[in-house]
């Protein structure tokens, strides 16, 4: 049958027009401008698709190439006169601090053409391994939340009428400064010209173990302490990996004494109600009830003093006597701490410390911490004053009580009585907008500052970028408003350590410009003289934890910070809320943790996934209650429930971000009564008390939760997580790889008579390197090999990878809607595997068929112990993704990368089925053009765009990625050591992902340097291949987990 289609080349052509006509002839026709063909009218009436469009217009090459030329210029490099020190397509690095109260970091910032793009730990100072939120602090740049200005009233103002009025309120009536802890010697000189009274809180509180410091020795600080001294850890409810206080520190040191191979390992016990992150990598942990952590203190205490552990039950007491009896093995080296903010049980802990030694050696107060100086009774009374009408002015600053204090309620009455209110946030946030009028700070990429965690040292804080609107910082308005003479911010610091500075000495200050270089400088030690040999009385403290005990019939209930929200600082940050919790999984919110035998009792969904909701139920303490989904959690004590603090944030339509508020299916937020909904509920006011009665009842209503982990368990799949004990690796340490018995080499079964007994039997096997279906690519020993080990045994879950990985390749945030279908675009993420009472061996005994016995391994046990295992793109030398692709977009590159072409790319997902580790990703949509993604993708909003990387592409629909392994930076790292004219080695080289590794887990390197340290590690006798038995020969390496436990 003929065809009978008739095409037209375009409008004209089937109008069959005058000018058609006329043309129609002409070898090389005039072409038609984009303007002309736009104003047509007659495209009205068109219904052609876009996939028409071209053969709809009949645009030639010539008119395609016209309409690219017309295409609007963007400038992408803000600035007519290149700066000297700025080339462009070259990043800078500037050595910077983060501080906001809970975290405190050295860090190095990444600018492209006079942007931020990337925030790193600044790894030659001690408090330079970056967590998530530090990594994650950059977005927050370009929140389209921040304010442009100051307000008055909420309403636009300017600086000099803001100014005219504060001066005119600060002239009469009690003043005062409400700050979180101030750790700028010049922002304290600032705050002290005001003449006003100065109060200090923390979100979270740690007044209690520092008082206890000044009541005992006599020095009212925290202690520092350094873990890498520490071979016995015993942590009571302290979750020291992820938020106790300084944990950009504590984690590098702690994994010091984590790796094997130095002949032992530190050993870390773990009692606490939640499994937390640090739980996780406890060698032993117990569970118990907020309510006995003092009870654990004093039996601690008791065991090491030789006497009877009392008012525990029986589980609990042999855990403690073994904690003790560790103890009293490391006198000197160990650590003991709890996070309870109760006097009592810090007064047991510091006895404890005291008495094995440790104070001088693992805890510190001749030089401690200068941070954690919150007044709980201060901020209280303060409260109290405000609604008494004893305050004329109030200034807060980098704090915001409105939302974090436990009696926010109270001080939000109390700031409605107050008659000048100043707020210095960024942000229009809860205390903001209850203000009167709103001075907006500089964000920490845009100011000058310093700051000094310790004595003896001050860390300075630079600007990486002008300021993007007209905002001031926060020392500069405190000056304004005192009166001073000098009120330019950068010339206060640097004559607050030289006197003599002055402007014409801008830049010849050798000793200033190496400081900003290297991120810090010295200053005189002001040195504490602690009394470690004062007398300590305990015996009020033992009575005091004695009478602390739940109700029968209620629950008790334990707070958390989660390591990726932090204290609600980064609610708005959206690669933060898609990074998964290290623990749970789930992502973009907020939850109750409940065992599994509660959530039975109360007839609550326990399996949770796209199309099985979670149960809500309510939480009620003296008067307070939220409602929030229950999740199941392993590990928690039956009996408690726990809450993240931290979300919960704009509960009153405040404008502190889009991130923040709920999204539903379509990606627009959800609303109640008009306003957007929260994610979450606030915890906060169920800090203000122990809160060991709580009352849970279920709702009836459910809750969709957006989990990236369905499975628990291992499910007894050696091949995927090898683990072993500490005194079983000791045994073998010089084994052979491959040939101990903890890591050996999984061989397959052939029809050979492989041992020569004369039977051809299961027993008979080969290694899988004897089997190959394709010829091997050269990569061994031929250039560079880039590959990676990950170890086990110091890998903490912390996520500090995943948030570093995603911000350095541009991969988008695509929301819970999508998360909860499994569409993550994660090109790294960490699996986390618990541990199983059952086995394949118990199955066979109870006579279970191995389906069966398979499906009860994946029940995790009631206090499982934990894996963490990062994965991605394990690179195979035997790609299985590079076989079934039938247009050859993903190939092997002569460097050992498995890499994609976008541009090739047809999207037909072969290879995402075909990978056996299941890391390949589909771009399901435009991420960064769909109406779905706007209220969260940083690529689909015009200012948070700005922190792309331009080094890597931005993916487009229908096509896939995965890991690349940072081969931008690979090619820059080369480009490099050509300009230097040295070999490429280890030093001058890494990925995203082991840079921001804090526990130094990730090493990346080239596995043909025999020299590199991942070549080395690749030999070590712990190391082996995911799945080996399947043949691929990945160029990423693990180390088997080593646990410091007993053998059973």
């Amino acid at each position: 049958m003929a065809n009978l289609k008739k095409y037209w080349s375009g409008l004209d052509e089937l109008d069959q027009t005058e000018a058609y006509k006329e043309v129609e002839g002409q070898e090389f026709p005039e072409a038609q401008s984009v303007d002309e063909f736009v104003a047509d009218e007659r495209l009205n009436n068109s219904t052609t698709g876009r996939r028409d469009f071209l053969k709809f217009m009949g645009f030639s090459l010539t008119a395609a190439t016209l309409a690219a030329c017309e295409t609007p210029v963007i400038k992408s490099i803000p600035y007519v006169n290149k700066p000297e020190d700025i080339t462009p397509g070259v990043a800078n690095y500037y050595a910077s601090t983060y501080y906001d109260g809970l975290d405190y970091c050295n860090v190095l910032v990444k600018t492209r053409e006079g942007r931020p793009i990337f925030v790193q730990g600044n790894k030659h100072l001690e408090l330079g391994h970056a967590n998530a939120r530090v990594i994650g602090s950059v977005m927050s740049i370009y929140d389209s939340a921040r304010l442009k200005g100051p307000l008055k009233n909420g309403e636009p103002t300017t600086w000099a009428e803001l100014d005219s009025s504060i001066k005119s309120a600060m002239s009469s009536g009690r003043s005062v400064v409400l700050s979180n802890t101030v750790l700028s010697p010049s922002l304290k000189k600032a705050i002290a010209s005001l003449g006003a009274e100065h109060i200090q809180y923390d979100a979270i509180s740690y007044n209690a173990l520092r008082k206890t410091q000044a009541d005992l020795f006599g020095v009212d600080a925290v202690p520092t302490y350094d873990f890498s001294k520490a071979e016995v850890i015993v942590s009571i409810g302290a979750d020291f990996l992820s938020n106790w206080l300084t944990n950009t520190k504590i984690e590098a040191e702690y994994s010091e004494l984590r790796r094997p191979e130095r002949g032992g390992q530190s050993k870390h016990y773990q009692f606490e109600s939640t499994m937390s992150m640090t739980g996780t990598n406890a060698d032993v942990r117990t569970m118990v009830n907020p309510s006995d952590e003092g009870n654990v203190a004093a039996g601690l205490l008791s065991a090491i003093n030789g006497s009877t552990v009392a008012n525990l039950d029986d589980n609990i007491k042999a855990r403690v006597k073994d904690a003790a009896k560790s103890l009293k093995g490391a006198r000197g080296k160990s650590i003991v701490l709890a996070s309870s903010n109760d006097q009592a049980t810090q007064t047991l802990v510091a006895a404890i410390n005291q008495s094995l030694g440790n104070y001088g050696f693992t805890l510190n107060l001749e030089n401690p911490s200068l941070a954690y100086r919150g007044d709980d009774e201060a901020t209280a009374q303060l409260v109290a004053d405000m609604n008494a009408g004893k305050v004329n002015t109030l200034i807060t600053l980098d704090c915001n009580p409105s939302y974090d204090l436990p009696n926010a309620d109270e001080f939000n009455s109390g700031i409605a009585k107050v008659k000048t209110s100043v707020c210095l946030s960024g942000i229009e946030d809860e205390t903001a907008k209850r203000s009167t009028y709103v001075a907006p700070s500089h964000h920490y990429l845009e100011s000058w500052n310093d700051l000094s965690m310790n004595s003896g040292r001050v860390d300075l804080v630079q600007p990486t970028i002008s300021p993007l609107y007209d905002t001031r910082a926060a020392g500069e308005s405190l000056l304004v408003w005192s009166g001073a003479s000098n009120t330019d911010w950068y010339s206060f610091i640097r004559t607050n350590y030289n006197s003599e500075y002055t402007s014409e000495s801008l830049f010849n200050d050798a000793n200033w410009n190496s400081a900003v270089h290297d991120g810090s400088f010295t200053v005189e030690n002001l040195v504490q003289t602690p009394d470690y040999s004062a007398s300590v009385d305990t015996s009020s403290a033992v009575n005091e934890v004695k009478k602390r005990k739940g109700n029968d019939g209620t629950y008790q209930l334990s707070t958390y910070v989660k390591s990726t929200m932090g204290v609600g600082n980064h609610v708005a940050n959206p690669m933060l809320q898609e990074t998964p919790d290290p623990v749970t999984k789930l992502t973009w919110d907020n939850y109750v943790t409940m065992s599994r035998k509660d959530m039975e009792v109360l007839g609550l969904n326990i399996y949770i996934a796209q199309e099985n909701f979670a149960s809500v139920v309510k939480i009620t303490s003296n008067g307070k209650s939220i409602e929030l989904p229950a999740f199941m959690q392993p590990g928690q004590k039956p009996g408690t429930v726990s809450v993240a603090l931290g979300y919960g944030r704009g509960a009153n339509a405040e404008n502190i971000g889009k991130a923040a508020y709920q999204t539903g299916e379509n990606g627009g937020h959800l609303e109640n009564d008009g306003k957007p909904v929260p994610i979450g509920a606030n915890a906060f006011p169920f800090t203000s008390q122990e809160n060991y009665e709580v009352n849970i009842e279920p709702t009836g209503t459910e809750y969709p939760l957006a989990s990236t982990q369905m499975h628990s368990t291992a499910m007894g799949r050696d091949s995927v997580v090898k683990e072993t004990t500490l005194s079983n690796y000791l045994k073998e340490k010089t084994a052979e790889k491959g040939k101990a018995s903890w890591n050996t080499v999984i061989g397959l079964n052939v029809h050979e008579d492989i041992n020569h007994d004369g039977v051809i039997d299961s027993r008979d096997k080969k290694d899988t390197s004897a089997f190959d279906l394709w010829h091997s690519h050269a990569v061994e020993d031929v250039g560079h090999r880039w590959g990676m080990t990950i170890d086990l045994s110091t890998c903490t879950g912390c996520s500090a990878c995943v948030t570093a990985c995603h911000i350095e390749n541009n991969v988008s945030v695509v929301g819970k809607d999508e998360i909860r279908r499994h569409r993550d675009m994660h090109w790294l993420r960490i699996d986390r595997y618990y541990s199983s009472d059952y086995s394949l061996e118990k199955g066979a005994e109870e006579g279970e068929g191995v389906i069966s016995s398979y499906s009860k391994m994946e029940d995790p046990s009631e206090n499982p112990q934990t894996v963490h295992m990062p994965m991605m793109c394990q690179h195979c030398n035997h790609a299985p993704c590079e076989t079934v692709c039938p247009v050859a977009a993903t190939t092997h590159s002569n460097e050992g990368l498995n890499q994609m072409t976008y541009n090739r790319c047809i999207g037909t997902r072969y290879c995402a089925n075909n990978c056996p580790y299941k890391v390949r990703r589909f771009n399901w949509f435009n991420y960064k053009g769909h109406d779905k993604f706007q209220n969260f993708n940083p690529a689909s909003d015009s200012l948070a765009r700005l922190v792309l990387n331009p080094d890597v592409t931005v993916r487009a629909r229908g096509v896939m990625e995965k890991c690349s392994l940072c081969v931008q930076r690979i090619q820059s790292a080369k480009l490099e050591a050509k300009k230097k004219k040295v070999k490429l080695t280890d030093d001058l080289i890494s990925c995203a992902c082991s840079d921001s590794c804090p526990s130094g887990a990730i090493s990346f390197g080239d596995l043909n340097d025999k020299d590199s340290k991942v070549y080395q590690e690749s030999k070590n006798n712990r190391s082996y291949h995911a799945l080996e038995e399947i043949g691929v020969k990945p160029n990423i390496f693990y180390m088997t987990k080593v646990r410091n436990v007993d053998n059973k």
